[in-house]
């Protein structure tokens, strides 16, 4: 880590501080004391805040108090103040901007001085000092470590936090230790009313997770380990010192319950346990055997110590902010977890194992004294683990794994199993005392480590279950083991192997009975069939998988199965498809089968997606991720799959800014493999927005991993590519991916992605017919003939129509291929920009109304200024709201041909009240004076489509009329 802490968050405090500064610049003085506890960062805090006080042209004096290990230096943090106002001015402009109470202190201050008989001459001074620097500029006290001060600065603070504010440049700032002990004089201080009244108070809360992984980042790592963050989090407590330290010392790399102290660190801890009594420490030493939480009812059972006693002892640990209360203060809490981890490594070995062992055996004998209901049983295996009393700890290892798996607390679950494991083979009877045989237990281990995010140890657990000696080679119990490895194979991404597993289950399971296992993996068969395009085959062995569940009354599996046959019904275009996979939610959560649950939300926003319907699609799947979050879910297969599949939808709806926040959040931290398609969405949106240099870090990123044959994937590649090389004018690159493209998704039976392609493609070919007419045209009619397959076979699906977007794509490719011939027209164009504005698409909206002002202007070689003007203003709007700078940049090169003045009403970079584009456009002309017709005939879409525009914009706005919207609009300054 750098020698000065790299400044993270604070954001709101630091911008307190600045409003409070500026309030002093205008004539009326402030005093803010900002706490923490030690290590949260108020020192840091406060040196941001000077630098950018000074940058402000402030005058900032700064000193600190200090320690007291033997009589404090009266006015020693005013002394040093002083002194460093001196070096960092010269003494004589020091002087000539503090005036003769700077110099009368100064003299005061040197060794031997009586120049002032009483305090109040000091403070005096002090305040004509502040005033007279403010005089010039505004000024900055700053003083440090309060809970530190001694009587003399105390009664200064005081003194100027209470003197009249009007008239006075000055802003008094203090720190100070977070919950003084009651009688201190900083405690005093605090209680006094008239100073409450006129200073202001905040206190320092310890890092989020979220600022923590800022941290981490700002340490110069390319990719921050989510694990990592959450684990120096959890040891650190929020605390920056401690965090940093730990990061320094390498303190976080070995196993989640180890940790090596840094020397620094363990002096703060140890010189704060020196001030205690020997029972408070002796408190202390059980509490810390127990763990870093314990109940009260526990540490009371344990301890040993008369009543008396123990209360004593506790009140002291809780005033010195040792322990905390929680729950109703029926469990005590280590305030920081490496307080605990000092005291439990000063506790010598034979200590700890007796109170281990005395703690779980009053567990056993009283489960009551858990921590909570239902932990007594881990609580238990803890303490055998540690006492070294293995068979007790196997057992219990085992029982506690179970017992958080079926609450779905895997990432406890894993722990135990794998140290179920280690102990396996150090215990007589092993399976005995587990309940379970060792198969067994590596199957549960690998789902629970499935559950915490560890596919790889998952692949590894499930290998060495299926290859154990002592199954009896059970083909039944093989097969859903392969089961088992095939879907963990799918959520690492391996997509080459987990169709071949699941076909090397069906193998083992063909001459078996009809069973839930059996129906799982054609479920599993049928899921690869749709990965590959082939949604027809894929439906019907979901079909087979359905019946089979049905014919065994296996309740889950059918309504997996009739999850995955609704995905492929779906894709098909067939409406049946929705409803089967809205039956197959209902299952699932009445099944409590979380992997059932998270897919169908995932599926079921994907055929919404794929039939256009992006805001129900959006809606559900973010219904998912929430409920993945919910159960801690959020960081697997199923939880990125929902956080895609959401964040394409909010891409289409050009919702742009909250599918990067849901992409980066729960995606980006994991490996390429497992965030393949997330990687891809976010390329999308780099791409539109011209970071190219992003787009292709992030493509470059999943180049060499296993892509698969999945249309839904490799039709986007394909298409990112190629506007990526459109967006850096190479032409013959992008019609190349392209073309890779469609022979890639070919194969399948994705109309939409084909379309997509097609419609790039004919772009890509109207760019060159200026350059090479005959080529480009040659291209246009390959794709034209393309096309028309196309949407022959698309007919003859069950759905028997085009769906809305398809029929949008194909009147997209008829525009862009009358371009290739030059015989493209405003009409045209606007019945494009029109079909995308109604199906919520701004993006594409936005190219087609810059197309529409290019074919105006060119219309009977004079062109029509005025016809282009309007639609090149609404693309570039759209634009400007999307952050879409290479669409708005061409729009900018063409307005001074149509002497259009852009810019005249900039949109903010991100909309109110989650507007969209079009609705802040539909907005801004009712704002204007238009209505609803006329708002219709200048956008170009149907007085229909505007009302129920009008209707969702004023839901979100929160009122019931245009004239609602008007006077909110105006009171917030949308438009401004």
């Amino acid at each position: 880590m750098p020698e000065e802490s790299v400044f993270v968050g604070r954001a709101d405090e630091l911008g307190l501080l600045r409003r409070r500064l500026a309030e002093a610049g205008r004539g009326k003085a402030r005093t803010v004391l900002v706490g923490g506890e030690p290590g949260v960062g108020k020192s840091r805090l406060l040196s941001e805040f000077a630098l950018q006080a000074r940058g402000f042209g402030a005058y900032v004096l700064s000193g600190t108090c200090e320690e007291r290990f033997g009589s404090p230096t009266p006015y020693g943090p005013l002394l040093e103040a002083l002194e460093m106002f001196g070096r960092e001015h010269g003494e004589a402009r020091a002087a000539e901007l503090g005036g003769a109470a700077y110099q009368k202190l100064t003299v005061f201050f040197e060794l031997g001085s009586d120049s002032m008989g009483a305090p109040q001459q000091v403070f005096l001074a002090v305040r004509r000092m502040l005033d007279e620097i403010g005089s010039k500029a505004p000024v900055v006290l700053i003083l440090e470590d309060l809970h530190w001060a001694d009587p003399s600065t105390l009664d200064l603070v005081r003194h100027l936090g209470q003197a009249r504010p009007e008239g006075r440049r000055v802003l008094l700032v203090g720190s100070y230790r977070a919950n003084p002990p009651r009688g201190e004089r900083l405690w005093q201080l605090f209680a006094g009313t008239t100073f409450l009244r006129r200073t202001e108070r905040f206190e320092l809360a310890p890092f989020t997770l979220a600022e923590m992984r800022e941290l981490l980042a700002a340490g110069g790592a390319d990719r921050v380990d989510p694990k990592l963050a959450a684990r120096c989090l959890r040891w650190s407590d929020g605390i920056p010192f401690y965090a940093e330290q730990l990061l320094a010392a390498g303190a976080l790399t070995g196993r989640d319950e180890d940790v090596e102290l840094p020397p620094d660190i363990r002096s703060v801890m140890l010189a704060r346990l020196s001030e205690l009594s020997e029972d408070a420490l002796r408190v202390l030493r059980v509490a810390a055997v127990a763990g870093r939480a314990m109940s009260r009812r526990l540490l009371r059972t344990v301890s040993g110590l008369p009543a008396e006693t123990l209360r004593d002892a506790l009140q002291e640990c809780f005033d010195r902010q040792m322990l905390v209360a929680e729950h109703e203060d029926d469990v005590y809490r280590f305030r920081h977890a490496l307080m605990r981890e000092v005291v439990y490594q000063q506790t010598v070995r034979d200590t700890r194992v007796d109170l281990h062992v005395a703690m779980a055996e009053a567990l056993a004998a009283d489960s009551r004294l858990c921590l909570s209901e239902g932990s007594a049983v881990a609580e238990q295996a803890g303490h055998w683990y540690q006492a070294g009393s293995w068979p007790q700890a196997l057992g219990s290892a085992v029982q506690a794994g179970q017992v958080a798996a079926r609450t779905l607390a895997f990432a406890s679950a894993q722990v135990q199993f794998e140290r179920a494991l280690g102990l396996w083979r150090q215990v007589e009877d092993p399976q005995t005392r587990a309940g379970v045989t060792h198969p067994q237990l590596l199957a549960e281990a690998a789902e629970a480590a499935r559950w915490s995010g560890h596919l790889d140890r998952a692949l590894e657990l499930v290998g060495r279950a299926i290859d154990a000696p002592d199954h009896g080679r059970d083909p039944g119990r093989l097969g859903e083991l392969h089961e088992r490895r095939a879907t963990y194979l799918w959520e690492a991404g391996r997509r080459a192997e987990y169709g071949a597993a699941f076909r090397q289950a069906a193998t083992l399971l063909a001459e078996r009975p009809a069973s839930a296992v059996r129906a799982r993996v054609l479920a599993g068969i049928a899921l690869a069939h749709l990965q590959a395009g082939h949604y027809q085959e894929g439906r019907d062995t979901a079909d087979a998988a359905l019946a089979l569940a049905t014919e065994v009354g296996a309740a889950a599996e059918r309504g997996r199965a009739l999850g995955i046959s609704g995905l492929a019904l779906g894709m098909l275009g067939d409406p049946e498809g929705e409803r089967r996979l809205r039956r197959s939610l209902e299952i699932a959560r009445s099944a409590q089968h979380i992997e059932d649950l998270l897919r169908a939300y995932a599926n079921l926003g994907l055929i919404l997606e794929h039939a256009g319907r992006l805001r129900e699609s959006a809606t559900v799947t973010r219904e998912g991720l929430e409920e993945a979050r919910r159960l801690d879910l959020a960081g697997s297969r199923q939880g990125i799959l929902l956080a895609n599949n959401s964040s394409a939808a909010l891409v289409l709806l050009g919702e742009w800014e909250d599918a990067e926040k849901i992409i980066t959040e729960a995606s980006l931290d994991r490996s390429p493999a497992e965030s393949l398609y997330p990687r891809l969405t976010l390329a999308e949106i780099k791409v539109a927005q011209g970071a190219f240099a992003q787009a292709h870090q992030l493509l470059a990123s999943i180049e060499n991993v296993e892509h698969g044959e999945d249309p839904r994937f490799l039709g986007p590649l394909h298409a990112v590519r190629a506007e990526l090389a459109l967006g850096e004018g190479d032409l013959a690159r992008a019609a190349d991916e392209v073309s890779r493209g469609v022979a890639a998704v070919h194969r399948g039976e994705n109309a939409l992605e084909l379309l997509r392609l097609f419609a790039l493609g004919m772009r890509c070919a109207a760019d060159r017919a200026a350059t090479d007419p005959r080529g480009a045209s040659a291209v246009g009619d390959r794709l034209a003939g393309l096309t028309k397959d196309v949407v022959r076979r698309s007919s003859t699906t069950a759905a028997g129509q085009l769906t809305a977007e398809l029929r949008q794509l194909v009147a997209l490719c008829t525009a862009e291929r009358q371009r290739i011939g030059r015989a493209d027209s405003a009409l045209g164009w606007k019945r494009v920009a029109v079909g995308w504005a109604e199906l919520d698409r701004p993006y594409p909206a936005a190219y087609a109304r810059w197309r529409q002002s290019l074919a105006a202007l060119a219309a009977d070689g004079a062109g029509d200024k005025t016809a282009a003007r309007e639609p090149a203003l609404d693309a570039y709007r759209i634009a400007q709201a999307l952050g879409a700078r290479p669409l708005a940049e061409r729009i900018e090169e063409l307005a001074p041909k149509l002497g259009l003045t852009l810019g005249e009403r900039p949109v903010p970079a991100r909309l109110p009240y989650r507007l969209t584009p079009a609705e802040f456009e539909v907005l801004r002309m009712l704002y204007d004076g238009k209505d609803a017709a006329r708002i219709a005939d200048a956008r170009g879409v149907s007085l229909r489509t505007v009302q129920t525009q009008l209707t969702k914009i004023y839901r979100k706005l929160g009122v019931h009329s245009a004239t609602g919207a008007v006077a909110l609009a105006r009171r917030e300054g949308f438009f401004d």
